[in-house]
């Protein structure tokens, strides 16, 4: 019996976050998160009994991928094991990228080429798995501690703007300038700047 996949959405727009921002993306979210952040704007793929189960061969038969890359998304998909997925997505030419918040190991087996880790506050910013780049949402809390610059190579440190809120923005352009040695960089969310999804 093939692996099958507890999926929320499918969709094609920008990647709105990180290093490939702007650029065409499909996207696969699924459901199930093992964390409750209180600014989740995904909040709606925490129910896995609201997701539709579907193996491999039914999600590339329903959904062309032709775009630059394919984010895996959430939720949190690290809680399934994605080798089948991203090895049936890179036979067909794809580059997968993986958002995960870091609380579980991503085998490299399962062959990601890119691997985006947003640690949270409600998992004390625990980092669980490689990294190619560490996103951070500011929020009222967040400190420049638990920054953890050692998990990937300099300016792949995305200071993520919570809900385009202007102080939020503020605050991380401060500590961006206030710590120039650790070549962090402001993050926006481009998609909601550009009203799509």
């Amino acid at each position: 019996m093939s692996m099958r996949y507890p999926v929320i959405e499918v969709f094609t727009s920008v990647q709105g976050e990180g290093t490939f921002s702007g650029l065409g993306a499909d996207f696969i979210r699924l459901a199930g998160c093992n964390l409750r952040c209180s600014w989740c704007d995904t909040a709606h793929s925490y129910d896995v009994a609201a997701a539709t189960m579907l193996d491999v061969e039914e999600i590339l038969a329903k959904w062309q991928f032709d775009q630059p890359i394919v984010v895996i998304t959430g939720g949190e998909p690290s809680l399934y094991d994605l080798g089948p997925l991203v090895q049936a997505l890179k036979a067909r030419g794809n580059f997968v990228t993986l958002e995960t918040n870091g609380t579980n190991p991503v085998p490299a087996a399962w062959g990601i080429d890119w691997i985006t880790v947003s640690p949270k506050p409600d998992s004390d910013y625990v980092i669980n798995c490689c990294a190619n780049e560490l996103k951070y949402v500011v929020d009222d809390n967040f400190s420049v501690d638990v920054i953890q610059a050692d998990r990937v190579t300099p300016r792949h440190i995305y200071l993520q703007v919570e809900s385009c809120k202007p102080e939020s923005a503020a605050r991380a352009v401060r500590i961006v300038t206030e710590n120039p040695k650790l070549q962090l960089r402001v993050g926006i969310q481009l998609h909601k700047v550009l009203n799509v999804e």
